[in-house]
């Protein structure tokens, strides 16, 4: 009878040896599945990632391409007109004229003749270059900006001359953009101005080598691939949130 209870003693823990190994076993097949799952969940989502890496370097080589373009056109277009009207063409294709005493009287609003007689030769020339059809469909926003120094007369502090010249600022932007608006030589084109034309303030937040230079009106073209790198950015931030979520 001993050997008996020995014998079937032996007999239940070899079944719940076996019984734990196939419990391990299970665990081992459950984890290898899952395991490959994710390896195929990342391995999916590396090739979005790749795509959208391709998709963003093929939208700033086109930006690129497309600036380098637009500033051809415009310097072939201005270059004789640059130093009569005292201007510059940068190369983000900035249009910036540069002199105050032609521009506005000190403090004041009101576009000058000059200044006047500049922008009815320089808008509609400019307005037919930005409505090509290389370029006309990828503009975002035409963008005047008014700049000012950080002068401003009889002020008692900081915020005083920054808050008034942003006020200027914004109103010399907006004259500026009134006046090119109503210019009779662009009406064709004035539904499409009004989805992209702005003006904007920038008081001396982006001030030149002088007070001089700083009183100025630039003319900025800003296109849609910069939105459209956001856009793919964003996807890219969402994928790489997957990613770490689906890591075991």
């Amino acid at each position: 009878m001993a050997g008996d209870f020995k014998g079937n003693e032996w007999i239940s823990i070899s079944d719940m040896m076996a019984g734990v190994m196939m419990i391990f076993l299970l665990i081992a097949v459950s984890y290898m599945v899952v395991i490959s799952s994710t390896q195929r969940e990342l391995a999916n989502q590396n090739k979005q990632l790749l795509e959208l890496n391709k998709q963003m370097s093929d939208v700033a080589k086109t930006h690129q391409d497309l600036q380098i373009e637009l500033y051809k056109d415009l310097v072939a277009e201005f270059a004789s007109n640059l130093e009569r009207w005292n201007a510059e063409i940068d190369t983000d294709n900035t249009v910036r004229f540069r002199e105050p005493d032609i521009l506005f009287d000190q403090g004041k609003k009101i576009v000058k003749s000059r200044f006047k007689e500049i922008l009815d030769d320089f808008f509609p020339r400019y307005v037919k270059i930005l409505t090509q059809e290389k370029y006309k469909n990828d503009i975002e926003e035409i963008r005047i900006e008014g700049h000012t120094s950080t002068e401003w007369q009889n002020a008692k502090g900081f915020d005083e001359r920054y808050l008034g010249n942003a006020e200027l600022s914004a109103a010399r932007a907006l004259e500026v953009l009134r006046y090119c608006f109503e210019n009779p030589k662009i009406n064709q084109d004035k539904q499409w101005l009004v989805s992209v034309l702005r003006s904007n303030g920038l008081s001396f937040a982006k001030p030149l080598e002088t007070p001089e230079l700083s009183r100025r009106v630039e003319f900025k073209t800003l296109t849609k691939s910069n939105q459209k790198i956001l856009k793919i950015l964003n996807i890219n931030k969402e994928l790489q949130e997957d990613n770490n979520a689906t890591l075991p």
